[in-house]
This record gives structure tokens, sequence and C-alpha cells, in this order.
């Protein structure tokens, strides 16, 4: 049995809708009464060892199986799955509440009634959230959800046989996995061009010809490393003199991001370009850049692919030397995530694959706004953001894959 606080159950009580699950305008106007106030993204971004855990002892997977028993027993007979959503997050925090259950369940009270949703957390470890997903495919659930940075290769025999039973799987992780009715996955190429085309306007503007560029990347992850060497990449591209003054491994915590930037900084004192896989490594190299003397913001660069509030705040300020963080919609995808899982339960196609797409946050007044666009998924006004900063492919993943020219 899986521990209680791994499970909460989020059932609505309501008459089915003739609408269409679509997000209309409509129903837009109203989301902000439903939802929370949002949480901090640092909540989450900062590193594992500030994620803020919810022990959330509210009724468990037990109580919410055994509600659901007559109503499965009736689906089963009639050969179909129950008109439930499992979730599963690597682990419960204000960030994932904020992006998932808040709206999930929004969505689902007003478009959606007659669907309900579970949030599980694997907390941390790969047979809990197996046993957890095996669970609600036991219990019959139509749609199961992971989001997760696990090796995915763990995850491909319990996906297959879920699908193979008719379940719809979608994967909304840091990799592919085979099986999955789709595959929804972080585009860390374009990240980096952003964040590398961030600092090639930041080179002209500023009349730098020629660029010498330390990278503090995830060295270990062919995905996550991307990110620093598309960035090195596009800067090339556009400064064929661009020098490249070496990578470092830097992800966390903050003291590996130091570590690494003194050395590379100490190794080759005109640097003017650091690029910074995530920002918990960002601002540990902030602290050896100002340490070494590159305070002034025409003169050093330092982006970072990631972002959260404290190098936001940086940026919005428009005096350091943090010029670039990178942002993607994670609220706007998990409403996306709700729509296609339940359009593939009603017989209806959905692309095998979406990109999440996102923007550099280099002025001021992005870095101000994008929380407020970013956490506010349903409000009409950022409607664009669906069609924008998402991109469906008709070309399935499979574990260990990315799409092509990813």
């Amino acid at each position: 049995m899986v521990p209680e606080h791994h499970a909460i159950d989020h059932d609505d009580d309501g008459q089915p809708e003739e609408s269409s699950p679509d997000i209309d305008a409509a129903w837009l106007e109203q989301f902000a009464a439903l939802a929370d106030r949002p949480t901090r993204r640092s909540d989450f971004l900062s590193g594992a060892g500030k994620l803020t855990v919810a022990g959330l002892g509210l009724g468990g997977l037990a109580g919410a199986l055994a509600g659901s028993a007559a109503a499965r027993t009736a689906s089963l007979a009639a050969s179909t799955r129950l008109k439930k959503i499992g979730l599963i997050e690597v682990t419960f925090s204000p960030f994932f509440t904020q992006i998932f259950q808040n709206p999930m369940k929004a969505y689902l009270k007003k478009k959606q009634p007659d669907w309900g949703i579970t949030f599980g957390n694997e907390n941390g470890s790969v047979p809990t959230g197996i046993t957890l997903f095996n669970q609600y495919v036991a219990a019959n659930y139509g749609v199961l959800f992971l989001s997760t940075g696990d090796q995915m290769s763990a995850w491909q025999s319990a996906v297959q046989k879920a699908t193979t039973q008719g379940a719809i799987f979608i994967n909304h992780s840091t990799q592919a996995v085979t099986g999955a009715t789709q595959n929804t996955l972080f585009s860390h190429k374009q990240s980096g061009v952003d964040v590398g085309n961030a600092a090639v306007a930041w080179a002209h503007k500023n009349g730098i010809t020629q660029p010498v560029v330390g990278l503090l990347g995830n060295l270990s992850d062919a995905q996550g490393s991307k990110r620093t060497t598309w960035a090195w990449k596009t800067i090339k591209a556009k400064f064929p003199n661009a020098k490249l003054a070496g990578s470092a491994q830097a992800v966390s915590p903050a003291a590996q991001g130091a570590t690494a930037a003194a050395n590379l900084l100490a190794a080759h004192p005109d640097m003017n370009i650091m690029i910074s896989f995530d920002t918990i490594a960002g601002v540990g190299a902030l602290t050896s850049c100002t340490h070494a003397g590159k305070t002034d913001r025409n003169k050093f660069f330092l982006g970072m692919v990631d972002a959260e509030d404290a190098t936001l705040k940086l940026i919005a300020a428009g005096n350091s030397i943090v010029q670039a963080n990178w942002g993607a919609f994670f609220a706007a995808s998990g409403i996306l995530m709700v729509k296609d899982a339940i359009n593939a339960y009603n017989g209806k196609p959905i692309k095998p694959t979406r990109l999440i797409l996102g923007q550099a946050i280099t002025t001021p007044a992005q870095a101000k706004s994008f929380d407020s666009i970013a956490y506010d998924a349903l409000n009409p006004k950022y409607a664009y953001v669906y069609t924008k900063y998402f991109k469906y492919l008709n070309t399935a993943t499979k574990t260990g894959q990315v799409p092509p020219g990813q």
C-alpha cells in the first residue's frame, strides 16, 4: 500500500456538459475567482534541497479507490475506463500545486465536471512512482499523467502495459518514453538558442567584437547539456571569432556554480560572457563574478537558462550583470495536457509529441510581468501563450529519443 501522503483525491460532483473542452473566453474570465494566488517559482526551481514537500494526508489513494468501487465494477463490465485522471509528480511542492493542481481542478470543475483527478507523488523514488502508477491502472483510471526527471527506461514496461489496457498516458517529463499516447518535452535546444541570441544582442549593443564565453552546464546529461552548447553555437554562428574559454559541470548546489565560475574566470580573465544551465549554479556564479570584478553590465553578460524570482528581480532592477533568464509556461502546458488527454479518451486523434517552448527574459518589463503571465494560464489576456509557446509534432518519440531538430 502506498503511504497516504502520496495521493490526494479531488473529485468534483456535477452533471456532464455538452460544451467542448476547448478554452473559451467566457470561462476564462471566470478563472480568476477559482484559482489560488500564485506561489513562487523559486520554491521549486532553487534546488532539490529547497523543495517544499507537503505531507498532505487527505484520505490517500486507498480511500479514493474504495469510493469508486461500484463505478469501477460497472465500467469494467462495459469494457470502458473511468473518467478519472491520475497525475504522478516527482514530489509535492508549491510549484507543482500552482502549475498543475490548481488550474487542472478549476478546468475540470467548469468544463468537465464528470471527470475526477487524483494527485500523487513518487517522493523521489522510481519504484514508489511505478507502484502508484500501477494502482491507478488497476483502479481503471482512464487517464494517467507523469511529470518527473526519472530515467524513463525504468517506466517503459509499466507505460506500455497501461496503454495496451486502454489507458491514455501523457508523459510530461524531461525524457520521452516508448508507448506514451503523447510525450510532452522541454526544448533544451531552443532555450539555449534563445539565451545565446540574447548574448549576441547584448554584444552588438555594447560594442563587444570578440565574445569570450564560459559555460556552466549539465555536461553529463545528453539533453540538458544542450542548453549551454546551443547557446555557444548560436554565439559562434554570429561571431565567428568568438572564443570558448571553457566548460564546467555546474548545476547544484550554488557553491558548485561559484567554484566553476571562479576557476574559469581565473584562467580566462578576458571572459565577457558566461552562460549557466540553471539559476542555482548561476547565482553562485554571480558571487564569483562579483569577486573577480565583473560588475559592469556593459562589459560582462551573465545569462541563465532558467528562471526564478531572485534572478528575475535582478533583471527587473536593470543594474546587474544578470541579463537573461529563460522561462517556460508550465501552467498552460498542464491545461493542454488535460485537454489532449480527454480528447484522446473520447476517441479524437491527438499528436504524439508536444514541445514546450519559452522565451528569453532580458528586459525589466519582461522580468516584472513574466510570473503573472506564466501562473495565470487561463486568463483570456494570455491566450496567445497556447499557440506561441507550444508546438505539436506528428513524429512519435521513444525512450531516449528527441524529436527531429531538437
